[in-house]
Parts: structure tokens; C-alpha cells; sequence
């Protein structure tokens, strides 16, 4: 993000033009609109949004984050694989294909934002069907965090998990509010650690989930931001009108009655 010269017009034409040679979606969606966010709001200077990308920090889209339940020797049948990351903004590197693209924290800024346009979180993954996709994104952002020794000083990290969504959207949908509660986070992924309970590392996980889990949790920052008010927030910027015009494409492409 230290290139502040792009012309997002460029981009915009790029997508103008091969839209009529493909599917529209392929460009106009969540992740090229938080994309353009988090660029168009670095250039703009909003230094204290959570989307603003300071000098001495890295943004990756689809970074993975390691899961607290990988295959682990015999234990497949509970298993999960990493998460995606729609978006990460803080102080990390991104390993090569050996590492599988694993999102490694380097520094103490980790801010982690998932994109909906007219979707909702997922309920659940093959293996539990209950376990929402708020808290696995939670789990997983703790779990990256440990794996990197920072939990040690929790109290210097700075941790975020952002939902960016439709304004409308998130008040049809009822589960988003519902999944962001830090109460219903801490319940669904203590069922998820307690499918365990027969296993030989069982007591490891509940030591994991009451004096790791736990502790994240509570400095963890979780919140919604509309994209409406991002966009707002924009108001003057040389690319505004451009960025209005996209999101009402995405909205558009996506099936979303938003205007």
C-alpha cells in the first residue's frame, strides 16, 4: 500500500470492459469491493479506520489462517482445514507454496475482515455443522496468533475481526448480529473444542480454550462496518463517485435490492 500513485479509474475500465466477456461477478464482488476500500481509504488519508494501511503494514486477500483443528495423527473425523482470509491488514508475512500461503504474525497489528454482499456466514463446516463461520474466524485468528509466540504479550497486540457488509443485509439477516456477540463466539467454539472429549488430547484443547482462547477473546476488537459508511467517509475523495458507482454494480451482480 505504499503506492499511492494507482488510478483506480484503470481498474474500474478493466472491469467495464470484460464484464461483457465474462461473468460479471468475477470482478464486481466482495473481494475486489474491499480491495478498493482499503486502497481508496490508505489514499485518502483516514488514518484511524480500521481499513487504513499505515507504512510499517502489510493488506493480503486470501491469506490462510491456521485452524485450532487440523488433522492431527488419527483424529480426521473432526478435522477442519485453515480459513480464508477475505482480507488482513497488521504486521505479518504470507509463506510460499511450501507453507501453504499461511499468514504469519510478525509484529503486533492484526486486523482480519470478512466481506459479505448478499450472503451470510456459513452455519458450520463438514465436521460440525454447528460451528459458524464468526467463530471459526475467531478460533483461527487466535490459534495464527499463538502459533507466532504473541499471546505471551496479549496485552501490546492489537486484534480486530471486521464483517463488512450491506447495511440492509445485516438487518435482514439476523445471524450476523447474533454471531458476532462475544458470549455466542465463546459457547460455539467451546462446543467445538468439547467434540473432543473422547480424545487423548482433550484436556490439552480445554487448556488451550480457558487460558488462550479465553484471554484473546476479550482483547479481541469485534465489530460490523457498513459499507455505506465507508463509503461516506470517502466524500471528496477524487475516486468517490467512481467507488458509488462500483458498489451499486456489486449490489447489482450479486442480486442485492440495495440502490
Amino acid at each position: 500500500m505504499s503506492d499511492k500513485s494507482y488510478d483506480l479509474n484503470k481498474l474500474f475500465e478493466f472491469f467495464e470492459y470484460w464484464k461483457k466477456h465474462t461473468h460479471p461477478t468475477e470482478f464486481y464482488n466482495e473481494g475486489w469491493l474491499l480491495k478498493v476500500l482499503v486502497y481508496a481509504i490508505t489514499d485518502f488519508g483516514k488514518i484511524k479506520h480500521p481499513l487504513y494501511v499505515n507504512k510499517n503494514e502489510e493488506f493480503f486477500s486470501e491469506g490462510l489462517l491456521t485452524s485450532p483443528f487440523l488433522k492431527n495423527g488419527k483424529i480426521k473425523r473432526l478435522a477442519e482445514s485453515h480459513t480464508h482470509a477475505d482480507g488482513a491488514i497488521g504486521n505479518f508475512e504470507i509463506g510460499n507454496a511450501k507453507n501453504k500461503g499461511l499468514l504469519k504474525l510478525t509484529g503486533n497489528k492484526l486486523n482480519i475482515f470478512e466481506a459479505k454482499i448478499n450472503s451470510g456466514f456459513s452455519k458450520g463446516v463438514t465436521n460440525a455443522p454447528g460451528y459458524n463461520q464468526a467463530a471459526r474466524y475467531v478460533a483461527c485468528i487466535v490459534e495464527t496468533v499463538e502459533k507466532a509466540g504473541k499471546l505471551k504479550t496479549l496485552d501490546d497486540l492489537s486484534l480486530g475481526f471486521y464483517l463488512m457488509v450491506p447495511e440492509e443485509q445485516f438487518n435482514i439477516k439476523k445471524s450476523f448480529e447474533k454471531f458476532l456477540k462475544e458470549d455466542h463466539i465463546l459457547k460455539t467454539v467451546k462446543k467445538r473444542v468439547d467434540q473432543y472429549k473422547d480424545e487423548d488430547d482433550y484436556i490439552k484443547r480445554i487448556d488451550w480454550f480457558d487460558t488462550k482462547f479465553k484471554p484473546a477473546l476479550e482483547q479481541l476488537e469485534i465489530e460490523h462496518l457498513f459499507y455505506e459508511d465507508v463509503i461516506e467517509k470517502l466524500e471528496g475523495y477524487k475516486y468517490y463517485n467512481e467507488i458509488k458507482s462500483f458498489y451499486k454494480l456489486c449490489n447489482d451482480f450479486n442480486g442485492s435490492k440495495k440502490k
